[in-house]
């Protein structure tokens, strides 16, 4: 028999004063993480009432709220969320407090590492930099780690000028149009969602698995050749594109000038390949275990339908965990069979 257990820990640190809270017992909590979004989301529900009075002993929280009505929880604590069944536990969630609600539940709404970049203001010129180069100096000072996966691209004539640090992020997936996303403390940027090794993880529909009606076999809605332009200095334009255009028709999409060509022809042939795309694809609900993380590998066994059987990309997950039990509802992109 399974027993549903989780371990929330909160960590305050005021003026170098660190206080752990440990032993914190939701009534709900739902995580969301996507390859194709910075900020990883989670929600915590507290019952508000057994939390009135700061009753704390051995570091172990019996309330969130002092007597006086304040919250010995802040925006900006740091936030750990382990959850599984009986002895075995798997972190599902780790960064800050953003927000309280102070309702019934009351509610910690918390974000990934973008969060501590929601207050650093950028400015900075380069003549030229890597983009590891631009990224040090935007997180200087934070706790946040670059992935060793950033690739070795040099950017050419970068002006920033009070840019909000998110903003930087998004000014990557923007204008370089580069993959960006944290794996829990550590940000990488880079032109493939598929660049970094995963772990694979085993699904046997019908026995670890809730729902699976949502992941269905699609088909390319038109045959669109996808072309990068940017403009040289002369003013001419220039193009990335693929050796055949497309029966449906060429689809261009504007980039930064001066990205190296093998760059270039990298986030094209990614971007060629969604456009393509024709297989498996969508959702299937799982239990808690195994745990998932955005970007691993979801080995899919399907003895009622072997055509779905083989290995998936895990591009976003939405989580939750309550009375009802804990889901993972995992969003995948079939890879194939003889993927290793």
């Amino acid at each position: 028999m399974f027993r549903m257990v989780s371990d929330i820990e909160v960590v305050n640190n005021n003026k170098g004063v660190v206080t752990r809270f440990r032993g914190i017992k939701p009534t709900a909590v739902k995580w969301s993480q996507s390859v194709k979004n910075f900020a990883d989301t989670c929600s915590i529900s507290l019952p508000k009432n057994p939390y009135l009075s700061n009753t704390v002993k051995n570091n172990t929280v019996f309330s969130a709220t002092a007597s006086r009505g304040e919250t010995i929880f802040h925006e900006g604590d740091a936030v750990e969320v382990h959850l599984g069944y009986n002895y075995e536990k798997h972190r599902f969630f780790k960064g800050f407090i953003k927000q309280i609600n102070y309702a019934q539940p009351l509610v910690l709404e918390c974000e990934g590492y973008s969060y501590l970049l929601r207050n650093v203001s950028f400015t900075k010129s380069y003549k030229s930099a890597t983009i590891r180069q631009v990224l040090d100096d935007l997180i200087h000072g934070t706790d946040i780690k670059l992935s060793p996966y950033i690739p070795e691209i040099t950017l050419k004539n970068l002006t920033f000028k009070n840019m909000p640090g998110l903003n930087v992020l998004e000014w990557f997936q923007k204008e370089c149009l580069c993959v960006v996303y944290f794996e829990d403390d550590t940000l990488f940027v880079g032109a493939s969602r598929y660049a970094i090794p995963h772990p694979t993880h085993k699904l046997r529909v019908g026995w670890n698995t809730v729902e699976d009606k949502e992941l269905k076999k699609e088909s390319a809605a038109t045959n669109v050749s996808v072309n990068l332009m940017h403009k040289l200095p002369t003013g001419e334009a220039k193009r990335t594109q693929a050796d055949k255009s497309g029966q449906g028709g060429i689809k261009e999409i504007k980039v930064r000038t001066g990205l190296p060509d093998t760059f270039l022809k990298e986030v094209r042939g990614e971007l060629q390949k969604q456009e393509d795309y024709t297989g498996y694809k969508g959702t299937i609900t799982a239990f808690l275990m195994p745990s998932f993380g955005k970007g691993d590998v979801c080995q899919i066994i399907d003895k009622r339908f072997p055509d779905r059987e083989g290995k998936y990309f895990v591009e976003s997950i939405e989580g939750s965990f309550d009375d009802r039990g804990g889901r993972q509802k995992l969003n995948l992109i079939y890879y194939g069979k003889d993927r290793k």
